[in-house]
Parts: C-alpha cells; sequence; structure tokens
C-alpha cells in the first residue's frame, strides 16, 4: 500500500491523500496538485507567511512554498485558516447601479457579468429577457498563488517560460469556471443558456483572460497589447460555450475598464455634475477625478493590505473574519463576519478602525509607532521581526509591521487624490461627492477612514460608497449596450502616471503620517 499524508484542513476537516513519489517536491505544489489552495500572495517566493502549515504538534509552522516533503518532521499537515486561499468572500459582489434614464435593451437568453480583480473576481447573472438579476457570487483570484499584486504577476509571467499560461489556467479554469458554476447553480439555470458575457478589469487581469503578453507591461513605457474594447467568445479564453465576451476598455496602463465601467455606474458620466472623485480601492487603487475640463485617472500602487494581505493576521471579509473594531473602557470589540466568537482573521476594513482607534487612545502615534509605556503594547519575542504588538483576544494582534503596511497603501491612495487635486487646481472641499467603490468599503468606517486620512477631508455626508461599481458597470453595459458613454471617456480622460509627476513623491511621504489627505 502506498504511504499516505493526512491534511487537515481549517475548521478540523481531514484528508488523506497518497504521499508524493518525490520527496523533494513542494508541499505547496503538492496540495495544489490535490485541490488544496494555499494563501500564496507572494507568489511563491518565500518573502511572506501566508501559506505557513503546521506539520504535527510540537512542530513549528514551515513556509509550504520553501519548504519539500523531505524536510517535514512526519506525514500530517495541517493548515491554519489564515493559509487557506479564499473563495466566497463577503460585501465583493454587492453594487447599485445610479446611471439614470436605464432602459434595458431585453432580448432571450441569460447574460453575465463579471469584475476580475486582482485579489477577488465577482460575477452576475442576468434573465436579459426580464432585466433582472438571478445571482451574483465572488471567490477569490488564484492567479494569487502566483503573486499578490500586479508587479509580481507581470513579473512572474515574463520570467517563467510557461508563466502566461499559468496565470490563464489560474483566472478561467480555477476562477472563472468555478464562479459561473456557482452563479448557475444559484440560479437554477443551465450554463448553456447564458448568451452574453462582459468582463471589467485591469489591463493585466484582461490581458492573462485574453492570453496576450505582459511584456509591455514590465517596464517603462508601458505597451499594453490592448486597451480598447475587445470582442472575444468564450471559447476563445477556455471557458465552456460560444457566448460572445465583451471585454470594456481601460484609460491606460494600470487603470483598467473596472474604473470605466465603475464611472458609468455611478452615474459620473452624467452632465451637470460638479467636480467629484471615485476613488475604487482594491490591490491595484485606481482614481478618477472629474473636473469642470474632463477627467484625471491614475492608478495608485496600495497592494494587497486593504484585503488582508502582506498583514500578519490578514484576510479579505468573509465568515470568521474581524469587520470593524472599537476601543471601549481599554477593552477591544470587534464585530466579526457571520457572528462567529472566535475569529481567525482582520479584514483591512478592521485595520483601519485599529488606526484611528489606538492613535485615539495615544496608543499610537501619527507616525505608526506604538507607545512602549501603554499596558497593551508588548514586545516582540524571540524571532519576531514585527515590531511591538497589541492583542486583539482570539489569538489575533497587530503589529508595528503591520500598520506601516497600512501607511504605505494608504499614502499611495492619498498621494494619488492629492495629486490629481493639485493637477486640477482643486482643494478637498471642492468635491462635491467622493465615491467610494470596492469590497473594502463595504464595512469601511467613514469616520475612521476620514481620521487617519484615508480619504480626502471633505464633510462626511458627501462620501458615499457604492459598493463594486466594476460590476455594476459591467452588468449596465450588458443591458444597454451603453459603449458610446464609455468611448467618450477615453476620450475626456487625461490618464496620470504618478510616478512622472514631481510632487507625487512630496503628497506620498507626507501621507505617510495619520491624519493626512489633502489640506
Amino acid at each position: 500500500m502506498n504511504p499516505r499524508v493526512t491534511v487537515i484542513t481549517a475548521g478540523g476537516a481531514e484528508k488523506l491523500l497518497p504521499a508524493p513519489a518525490d520527496r523533494s517536491q513542494l508541499v505547496s505544489d503538492w496540495l495544489a496538485a490535490h485541490g488544496v489552495a494555499l494563501n500564496m500572495r507572494c507568489g511563491g517566493r518565500g518573502r511572506c507567511r501566508g501559506c505557513l502549515v503546521e506539520a504535527g504538534a510540537g512542530h513549528a509552522a514551515v513556509r509550504a512554498c520553501q519548504t519539500t516533503f523531505g524536510q517535514l518532521p512526519n506525514d500530517t499537515i495541517t493548515i491554519p485558516p489564515a493559509s487557506c486561499a479564499d473563495h466566497t468572500l463577503h460585501g465583493v459582489s454587492d453594487f447599485e447601479v445610479r446611471a439614470g434614464g436605464v432602459r434595458p435593451k431585453l432580448r432571450p437568453g441569460l447574460g453575465l457579468a463579471l469584475d476580475i480583480g486582482t485579489t477577488t473576481v465577482a460575477g452576475a447573472l442576468w434573465d436579459l429577457a426580464a432585466g433582472t438579476c438571478l445571482a451574483t457570487a465572488s471567490r477569490g483570484n488564484a492567479q494569487r498563488r502566483h503573486g499578490d499584486d500586479i508587479v509580481s504577476r507581470i513579473t512572474f509571467a515574463v520570467e517563467n517560460e510557461a508563466g502566461l499560461d499559468r496565470l490563464h489556467r489560474a483566472l478561467v479554469n480555477d476562477t472563472l469556471a468555478p464562479l459561473i458554476k456557482d452563479l448557475t447553480c444559484e440560479a437554477k439555470v443551465a450554463a448553456g443558456l447564458i448568451r452574453e458575457a462582459v468582463a471589467a478589469g485591469n489591463p493585466t487581469m484582461l490581458h492573462t483572460l485574453a492570453r496576450e503578453s505582459l511584456a509591455g507591461l514590465a517596464t517603462y513605457p508601458f505597451r499594453p497589447v490592448f486597451l480598447g474594447e475587445r470582442t472575444l467568445t468564450a471559447s476563445d479564453v477556455g471557458l465552456d460555450g460560444d457566448y460572445r465576451l465583451q471585454l470594456l476598455p481601460g484609460l491606460g496602463p494600470f487603470v483598467g475598464s473596472d474604473i470605466t465601467a465603475g464611472a458609468l455606474a455611478a452615474g459620473l458620466l452624467e452632465p451637470r455634475r460638479g467636480p467629484a472623485l471615485l476613488m475604487d480601492f482594491g490591490t491595484n487603487g485606481e482614481l478618477l477625478l472629474r473636473t469642470s475640463d474632463g477627467y484625471l485617472a491614475a492608478a495608485a500602487a496600495a497592494g494587497p493590505a486593504f484585503e488582508g494581505g502582506r498583514l500578519r493576521h490578514g484576510a479579505t471579509a468573509r465568515a470568521g473574519v474581524i469587520s470593524s473594531l472599537r476601543l471601549e473602557g481599554g477593552v477591544w470589540k470587534s464585530g466579526v463576519i457571520g457572528g462567529s466568537a472566535h475569529a481567525h482573521g482582520i479584514s483591512g476594513a478592521a485595520y483601519v478602525d485599529f488606526l484611528a482607534e489606538a492613535w485615539r487612545a495615544g496608543i499610537l502615534n501619527e507616525f505608526g509607532r506604538f507607545d512602549r509605556s501603554c499596558p497593551d503594547v508588548r514586545p516582540p519575542s524571540g524571532e519576531e521581526t514585527t515590531g511591538c504588538l497589541v492583542s486583539l483576544g482570539n489569538g489575533l494582534d497587530v503589529s508595528e509591521s503591520d500598520v506601516a503596511e497600512i501607511l504605505q497603501a494608504k499614502a499611495a491612495i492619498a498621494g494619488g487624490v492629492n495629486t490629481l487635486l493639485e493637477l486640477a487646481g482643486l482643494q478637498p472641499h471642492d468635491l462635491e461627492t467622493v465615491l467610494v467603490a470596492g469590497g473594502f468599503g463595504y464595512n469601511l468606517d467613514m469616520a475612521n477612514a476620514l481620521a487617519i486620512g484615508l480619504l480626502p477631508r471633505t464633510p462626511p455626508d458627501r462620501v458615499e460608497l457604492i459598493g463594486n461599481a466594476s460590476l455594476g458597470g459591467a452588468s449596465l453595459v450588458l443591458q444597454t449596450d451603453d459603449m458610446p458613454a464609455l468611448s467618450s471617456l477615453r476620450t475626456l480622460t487625461r490618464t496620470v502616471e504618478l510616478n512622472q509627476i514631481p510632487s507625487f513623491e512630496e503628497h506620498f511621504t507626507a501621507a505617510l503620517a495619520l491624519g493626512t489627505c489633502g489640506h
């Protein structure tokens, strides 16, 4: 009988799997081959602790992407919840359409709207004959095992001979195909009834979907293979079916159709509106500023911190994850998605709450350092290199390294906002509306986001959460075929390369401090 390996997944479920014949095989590769996906947020380069697994009781956790079977002390592998790849996500598929005068173009069949994000992918299934949404669903983008941000995935595609193919398979076979199955099962309909699909996403995601080279996005001056609308079929990209798949147009190498679709859904393209800012929080944070002369767009390399990436106990918003935090009488109180008493991760929105609450309480200074004299702050122990820690209970804590990661992401967004406002000759108080899009904003406390300087300093009643505007815009195009508005947006928009604007570095550096986003 072949030797077996016991794999204990999150929740305590056990799988008995055949041991690899080659003991030099990486644990992460073997688990992936058996359908057990890990949180490979650094692309398997050993630079994070996302894929930690435990090899039996009493043994230290190891990085699965850097450990072979021959290095394991036994054949029992336990996977902590934080090391599991995300599949179902909270709030990512929620959206609203604010564009006025929408007249659906009714016709037979089902339509599929897709928002292909760097970290998460969301879909909506529509009855085109009735103009009604039958189901929504979301999944973690399986490409994360090859890197948790745009740059790492471009690098993976360029530096590995089969890199692009592997990214494509992860997106299509391991993400989109299961997502479509989720949608059709929820709606209790056959996938063969899908007649049309519309997809929005940043250029890197749409290039990997269409199997186009990412080499032009690897170095400056960035030259993507395509930015305009592209029409394919499902079978062209490896999906079952022969229905039309329409890829929406983007604005620049790193400002994609997720922001153009979001602008459409948010009503930002309609006339008779004053200055407004659309902020799409994601791994590749995108900004669109409406001015009296047109639009300014930019991509801010926020990284995955707002979605829990690269953080000690970070997690995307799903059941069992802390979605909100407050400090009451010196005790941290947490809101947990699904109401569980035992949380196993902290969402990006909850980290924003932590920064605001800890800063107000004097636990944290404006530069992200803990006050060592506070009783809640404990020094690092053993080989920890994360700086001092603050415990939240449930075995969860926030480190100074976590705070630094969030501040870097915050500074990228705030620095981008201030640069665009400066180029337009505007101040934050000139903004009529600040529209916050993306799954991150679903649980975001506006007062805390404003307090730490994540959002420009406008009156709170001007800030609106609009959910997954990209999915809303893709749904709108699916129902109305409203491509002329998107084409008009492309002609009216100046895409700004932030690192080519001298003042961006100054704005970025200033925004590293808490409470700075526009003056």
